[in-house]
């Protein structure tokens, strides 16, 4: 029966030792945060068109009392310009020089996108540790918790087997 009983104070002793207090560890959060920026920026610009002219020269000559056009001595186009449509009518001079229609504006936009990822851990450290002196205090209470126990299952084995005295 002795056997017994020390497979009973060493199993006792075991589990006490697994349930023993132990520091917590350190808690970690770990926070993720991702931010996508995206710009957009609108740009414009202006061309700018060298200037441009178109020329009409000729001599006028009075007959009659009528102006009328005696001789073209030049008639210039221009880079864009078409030459001159000049009309005589009644004395009156009318010069006509068109110009097609130009756009000259002109945009686009741009995007540039920028990803960050910031990555938060967060450690949490415990301030209150144990001294020496409350160290010593949990094992002599261990201690002296095993020798109760030691003593309680003896007293039980002298109650129910008597023969222990013989």
């Amino acid at each position: 029966m002795t056997k017994k009983l020390k497979y009973l104070v060493f199993s006792l002793f075991i589990i006490l030792i697994m349930i023993s207090c132990r520091s917590p560890k350190p808690v970690q959060n770990e926070n993720k945060i991702q931010t996508i920026t995206i710009t957009e920026t609108l740009h414009d610009t202006i061309f700018k068109i060298a200037k441009d002219s178109s020329s009409y020269n000729a001599l006028l000559e009075c007959l009659n009392g009528k102006v009328i056009l005696k001789n073209v001595i030049q008639a210039e186009p221009g880079r864009t310009l078409k030459s001159p449509r000049v009309r005589l009518d009644n004395n009156k001079l009318q010069v006509d020089c068109n110009l097609k229609e130009q756009e000259l504006y002109a945009q686009w936009k741009s995007k540039q996108v920028k990803d960050v990822q910031e990555k938060t851990i967060t450690i949490t450290k415990f301030v209150n540790y144990l001294t020496f002196w409350q160290k010593a205090q949990i094992w002599l209470g261990r201690f002296l918790l095993l020798i109760l126990l030691f003593l309680i299952g003896r007293f039980v084995y002298k109650i129910y087997n008597p023969e222990w005295f013989r």
